[in-house]
């Protein structure tokens, strides 16, 4: 009998090498089949039928905002503020109280202290919220607030904040009341027919339509977070604004973003939007914010022409701050013109890096922007999560959006553009801060790479559209 088996295994040997070949080549043509399609195609994620609805829904709400608003096109005419406006309908609005929040655990407590007493809805939208420590006082505070009636509902992305939906903090917050939405959820039909790599990447939270919160930071307690992180403190920027007219914008995005992963429009019909004309002069208002968002149903790349709008419109400095630098050929060619006609352009990029990829295919573009000018620092210590663009004297963006292909063409972004002198001065002196513990990369520095850095810089640009 054994003498069979044996014969019979000597037989077959060949044509059994065969077929593990062929399966092999057949995994490997699906892997090419999958890189090819994420470098092609965008989010697919949502359903075109939901994307046209939620797209109508949009721009049908929007409208109202913009009644009696010649006066402020004409004012800003040619402006990056007239690009957004026209693209995706969103006008610039006066602000008064504005507040900068520079940590994750002063966020947390200024959280708490506003939802404590909020008085109808909480809307809040994150990528990673961590749980743990002051972070779970949050939620003590949500379960308090809707026991008071308060309408509370919650978007997270389905990977950032995996950790917190392998709790029960969930289920516990959804028994009391609470709504909570696991955006871009992943599954195996994802990886062929779809891109499960877009990921949910806002930070917001609205407070009865007034208090607003955004920025870079995710719902996490430092001192609790870093225990587990290698690379140190995250540091960020958060910013905190009461208005009126920026709350109904903000309502509209959440409840935008809400519609496209459930299918429910939770809008109100009647949105009352206070006449530009009666309760503003536009003589006499100095501080301007407007938002900038993406997502589906928005166009693709309104992110890509904004920022290559916003550094053509420098007259005299551009201080960008990112911890992921992957732009794409166009962005790079802008910034190496504007810096070449004597625009003082820096950039402020971690040494440190969570994305092994990301950290050396930003080097690949050093050479290229150093020889036009550009001034690149290497942030030490801690982990630099900050994403803020400084353009001349008084204009800011400040919010998600990184330099890399995911912000830019993929990912649901948002930021605010902000025109104040106040605030930006505020800004240009903590990104001095930055500056003054970084390192500046010279030429020599550049020069001095080895084969083995230049050999990776080379080999890891090649993923840029998958990072």
């Amino acid at each position: 009998m054994f003498w069979l088996f044996k014969c019979f295994f000597k037989i077959n040997y060949k044509f059994l090498c065969y077929i593990l070949l062929i399966l092999f080549i057949i995994i490997l043509l699906l892997i090419l089949i999958l890189i090819i399609k994420y470098i092609i195609l965008y989010n697919f994620y949502i359903k075109k039928n939901i994307c046209i609805k939620s797209s109508s829904i949009w721009y049908k709400n929007l409208i109202k905002l913009n009644t009696n608003n010649k006066f402020l096109l004409y004012k800003y005419k040619n402006n990056i503020f007239n690009f957004i406006y026209y693209n995706i309908g969103i006008p610039p609005v006066c602000f008064k109280k504005l507040w900068l929040i520079t940590n994750n655990n002063e966020l947390i407590k200024s959280l708490i202290n506003d939802i404590k007493f909020s008085k109808k809805n909480i809307y809040i939208i994150f990528y990673i919220w961590e749980p743990g420590y002051l972070s779970n006082k949050i939620i003590l505070e949500l379960i308090n607030a809707s026991k008071r009636g308060v309408k509370c509902k919650i978007i997270l992305d389905a990977i950032g904040s995996i950790n917190f939906f392998n709790t029960n903090l969930s289920s516990l917050m959804t028994k009391q009341g609470i709504q909570i939405v696991k955006y871009l959820k992943f599954n195996l039909n994802n990886i062929i027919f779809e891109r499960f790599d877009v990921r949910q990447h806002k930070k917001i939270v609205l407070i009865d339509n007034k208090i607003i919160y955004t920025g870079s930071m995710n719902l996490i307690d430092n001192s609790y977070f870093n225990k587990r992180s290698t690379l140190g403190i995250w540091i960020d920027l958060m910013i905190k604004i009461r208005s009126k007219l920026l709350g109904n914008i903000i309502n509209i995005i959440f409840c935008y973003d809400w519609e496209l992963q459930t299918g429910i429009n939770i809008l109100r019909k009647k949105i009352k939007f206070n006449n530009f004309n009666k309760t503003l002069n536009y003589n006499k208002c100095i501080n301007w914010v407007q938002v900038i968002t993406s997502g589906n149903g928005l166009p693709k790349n309104i992110i890509h022409r904004f920022l290559l709008n916003l550094i053509f419109s420098s007259k005299y400095r551009i201080i960008i701050t990112t911890p992921y630098f992957i732009p794409s050929d166009y962005i790079i060619d802008a910034i190496c013109t504007v810096s070449s006609k004597g625009i003082d352009v820096s950039i402020i990029i971690p040494e440190k890096n969570d994305n092994f990829i990301t950290y050396w295919s930003s080097r690949f573009f050093f050479y290229d922007l150093i020889t036009s000018g550009v001034k690149i620092y290497s942030f030490k210590g801690n982990f630099l999560h900050t994403k803020l663009i400084l353009i001349d004297y008084n204009i800011s963006i400040l919010g998600t959006i990184n330099f890399d292909f995911r912000s830019i063409w993929l990912n649901h972004e948002i930021a605010l553009l902000i025109k104040s002198f106040f605030l930006n001065r505020k800004l240009f002196n903590i990104l001095k801060k930055y500056m003054n513990f970084s390192e500046l990369i010279n030429l020599k520095i550049i020069k001095s790479k080895n084969f083995y850095e230049r050999f990776l810089e080379k080999f890891f640009i090649l993923f840029n559209p998958l990072l």
